[in-house]
């Protein structure tokens, strides 16, 4: 698979293009509102970001009508993994190796709201299942020590969480890039420390937690942005075409422009 799809509106065309970046939602905010719930931790999504791309080439009517405004918006074609590249050194933010990551820890250092692993994102094909324990996965592990209330170790798993959807959904055929963090900034947690690690336990175990962000971005490599592919909504006008072209003039000159071949009437 050398290439993914995403149907969205002109005006996400336009900020995809001139800010250079993909926006990943939190699960809370995704269209199916089950996706951050687990089984044991109530909604420990909002700790997992997630980008929603098809590997579906044929246009997907349930698709354009999804995820654009009544057949009006676009679909974009990328190469995988179309994200900037960064390395770090050992020891820079606290990292413990050398480093090649598509995830700008500078950046997050920075603002000090989230720590996260550096190989992510993980691109994956959702699973459609009926499968509760697949749908509401068990996330949270305990030491047998906890009942003895002695040194006990609690761990979080995110494997399993934001990537299965109900059959229902299998018209998407849905790829998506998906990545989790902790909700506390390196800054803020290091050097480590017993109270600095209780306070982080204290606000992933509080279900009221609010998420560290609504969204995220990561930031297009150039070289995939000059690959880019957008395919005009079967309903648009030709206004709406004439702006679609001008973006891609302005930010994309190498890009290509082409038009749906469905025949729908226009609204």
């Amino acid at each position: 698979m050398d290439y993914l799809y995403h149907y969205t509106s002109i005006e996400t065309l336009a900020l995809i293009l001139s800010n250079k970046t993909l926006c990943f939602n939190n699960l809370l905010n995704v269209d199916d509102i089950e996706e951050a719930e687990t089984s044991d931790m109530g909604k420990f999504g909002r700790f997992v970001y997630a980008s929603c791309w098809t590997n579906d080439e044929r246009e997907s009517i349930p698709l354009w009508n999804l995820y654009t405004p009544d057949m009006h918006g676009v679909r974009i074609k990328l190469p995988v993994f179309p994200f900037k590249r960064y390395s770090y050194k050992k020891g820079e933010y606290f990292l413990e190796n050398d480093v090649e990551t598509y995830i700008n820890i500078e950046k997050l250092y920075k603002e000090n709201k989230v720590s996260i692993v550096a190989n992510q994102p993980q691109l994956v094909e959702i699973e459609y299942t009926a499968d509760p324990e697949k749908l509401y996965p068990k996330v949270r592990t305990l030491s047998s020590e906890e009942s003895n209330n002695v040194n006990f170790k609690v761990s979080y798993s995110f494997k399993d969480v934001g990537k299965y959807k109900r059959k229902e959904w299998s018209f998407q055929k849905e790829w998506r890039y998906i990545y989790s963090v902790s909700p506390m900034g390196e800054k803020e947690l290091n050097p480590p420390t017993l109270e600095k690690h209780r306070e982080l336990i204290r606000r992933i175990e509080d279900r009221e937690y609010k998420p560290p962000y609504t969204r995220m971005f990561l930031e297009l490599d150039d070289n995939s942005l000059k690959n880019i592919e957008v395919l005009c909504g079967p309903r648009m006008n030709d206004a709406e075409k004439v702006v679609v072209k001008a973006l891609l003039e302005k930010y994309c000159p190498s890009g290509i422009y082409k038009e749906s071949t469905l025949k729908i009437n226009r609204k």
